[in-house]
């Protein structure tokens, strides 16, 4: 009995090496946001990082991490460019137009934006597009998607309020969360946002490790 504990597919395991890798990959993206210009393809080696060790890639996260960093550095880099003003300025819009009328409008935005924000770096890490088409095809799938969009969207408030109510209730811990980072909600989000992309993943298309599929 002790003896499966230290069994590589035990579950205490699985999920030791789980948050090992949630660790180390928070640690790259955090680097890659220093620079703040990288951020967008510290975001796609994320995702893309997720689902290939949640596929069973054996490489390690290191390893899987800086070899998607390299090959959509640029088209990322580039969509990160669009994608942060907008969202910067839905943020300004909440802080300095506090007009009534404009409320609702501003909802539909961030909605929109919220929603949409996880496709553009799966989509980037998964298929071969221009930046403009690789945006198209976000909003596109997250729409088309709605139900797997909409539990994405849940998963992302419940770690969320995971994280509120450890602040509130349990600090002490509250170190290990924001050693997790935002790849913890990733990780936890992969599985579905590969139910919700399966309809637009060629059959058969090879995966090769550090380049996207078209």
């Amino acid at each position: 009995m002790i003896q499966g504990l230290f069994d590589r597919v035990a579950p205490l395991w699985r999920a030791a090496e789980t948050l090992g890798a949630i660790i180390v990959v928070n640690l790259l993206l955090t680097l890659t946001a220093l620079p703040v210009l990288t951020f967008g393809a510290g975001l796609t080696a994320t995702y893309d990082t997720s689902r290939r060790l949640q596929g069973e890639d054996d490489r390690g996260a290191t390893r899987i991490f800086l070899a998607s960093l390299r090959s959509n550095l640029g088209r990322a880099t580039a969509l990160w460019a669009l994608v942060a003003p907008v969202g910067a300025a839905i943020v300004a819009s909440w802080i300095f137009l506090p007009v009534p009328e404009l409320a609702v409008l501003k909802t539909l935005f961030t909605l929109v934006f919220v929603l949409v924000f996880p496709y553009v770096w799966t989509v980037q890490a998964r298929f071969e597009n221009t930046v403009l088409r690789t945006l198209r095809n976000a909003v596109v799938i997250a729409l088309a998607r709605l139900p797997y969009t909409l539990g994405i969207a849940v998963i992302h408030l419940g770690i969320g309020a995971i994280i509120v109510a450890t602040w509130n209730l349990l600090p002490q811990f509250l170190a290990f969360l924001l050693l997790l980072g935002y790849p913890l909600v990733v990780f936890g989000v992969t599985p579905m946002m590969e139910r919700a992309l399966a309809p637009y993943v060629s059959a058969g298309q090879a995966d090769t490790p550090g380049e996207p599929q078209d």
